[in-house]
């Protein structure tokens, strides 16, 4: 008989073929032999014009557990509706020639009955073996099945491993860079705070300010400006505002760093017409994280008071604190103390102290509620006036 190559299609129809007869084996298993149609147990032929009894020899089954296919299981269409619908077998999508193998006209009909002769006793066997794999532990099953996941993962693994191209720099002109560095890191706010009052004490308040920070791995800049204007009964009582700039650069993975400081304050009700104040010195940060930072500072510098009866350049010290805390993701606490004492006399300083709490009011952090307080103090106040001034304010809190 001349082979032919067996596609995947015909194997399952043959496997499937052969599942049917174990099962009629099993049903067919405790009648009477009479009852059992001849053409059931393999001894009978069709000849065109119906079953013919034959004589078929007694079967035994094999004690080898091994499922062997017979040699010549035909080549048959498992979708064809009758034994005369032709059939031919479908090109091979990956072999690497297109012919397609040869098609057969119809069933073959003695390979049928030998294939349902030795079905018997694959079945048996089939049965045999499905009885010891249901009798398998748990166990012995679960590590058959983790090794082929592993097996599996590492084939897929390697398959899918690839060397990742290189990452594209991007290029920049020099005069790039200014532009670069005015619109990439910066965290800026602008806020404003407003009351007043209306009948036997006439009173508007207004308290504005803005700050624009720069922070890197490398340095932090930072801006700061607020300004306070107090209107009562059409007369202004207060007047004053203030500018600082604070530079603080890291000295690498160090937490020590060195700062600059520059500050400006001037007050239409003080003795002096402008403030100046130049400082410099290191730090040491106790804490920086993304959630917590906590700098002290301690440097030297020089204070001068334009337009005040002594205008001269005091020499002083300068000892400081940062601290800022997110509580949580709404919540932030921010505290700043500096106190800048004469070198000649520590008697003679000043403390410049702020302290705020904002509370986030938008969940794109665009928005919040700034309640703070700050204190200025001067030990020598020039003029007659108070050394402590206090401000409570509320403000709204825009960042950009």
């Amino acid at each position: 008989m001349t082979m032919h190559r067996i596609p995947c299609q015909r194997v399952l129809a043959t496997i499937s073929f052969v599942v049917v007869l174990v099962v009629f084996s099993v049903d067919t298993h405790g009648q009477d032999a009479s009852e059992v149609p001849s053409w059931m147990n393999g001894n009978s032929t069709w000849t065109g014009d119906g079953y013919h009894a034959t004589t078929s020899p007694s079967l035994q089954p094999s004690s080898d557990l091994s499922i062997k296919m017979p040699s010549n299981v035909p080549t048959v269409n498992p979708y064809a509706t009758d034994a005369s619908t032709p059939y031919s077998v479908p090109s091979d999508p990956y072999a690497t020639s297109a012919a397609p193998a040869p098609g057969i006209a119809k069933y073959d009909v003695t390979a049928a009955n030998a294939t349902i002769a030795n079905a018997e006793q694959v079945g048996e066997t089939t049965k045999q073996a499905v009885a010891e794999l249901a009798t398998a532990s748990n166990n012995e099953v679960a590590q058959v099945a983790h090794q082929a996941a592993q097996t599996l993962g590492s084939q897929m693994g390697q398959a899918m491993s690839f060397e990742r191209p290189p990452l594209i720099e991007e290029s920049i002109r020099w005069y790039q860079y200014p532009w670069r560095w005015m619109t990439q890191g910066w965290t800026n706010s602008i806020e404003l705070g407003l009351d007043g009052s209306q009948g036997n004490a006439e009173t508007l308040a207004l308290q504005t300010g803005a700050e624009l920070k720069r922070k890197t791995d490398a340095y932090t800049l930072a801006f700061d400006f607020d300004y306070r204007l107090v209107n009562t009964r059409d007369v202004v009582t207060e007047d004053n505002g203030r500018f600082n700039i604070d530079y603080d650069r890291l000295l690498g993975d160090s937490p020590w760093s060195l700062f600059g400081k520059f500050g400006l304050e001037w007050d239409e009700f003080k003795a002096f017409d402008l403030r100046l104040n130049l400082n410099s010195g290191i730090g040491y940060h106790w804490i920086r994280n993304d959630r917590t930072t906590f700098v002290t500072r301690f440097g030297a510098g020089a204070s001068r008071e334009i337009g005040a009866p002594d205008d001269d350049w005091v020499p002083e010290a300068v000892f400081g604190f940062d601290a800022e805390h997110q509580v949580n993701k709404r919540n932030k606490l921010k505290a700043k103390l500096d106190y800048f004492p004469s070198w000649e006399d520590f008697s003679d300083y000043r403390i410049v102290s702020d302290a705020s709490w904002e509370i986030l009011l938008r969940d794109d952090d665009s928005l919040s509620l700034k309640m703070a307080v700050t204190d200025r103090y001067d030990s020598t106040p020039q003029g007659g006036n108070k050394a402590n001034d206090v401000y409570y304010s509320l403000l709204l809190l825009v960042k950009f």
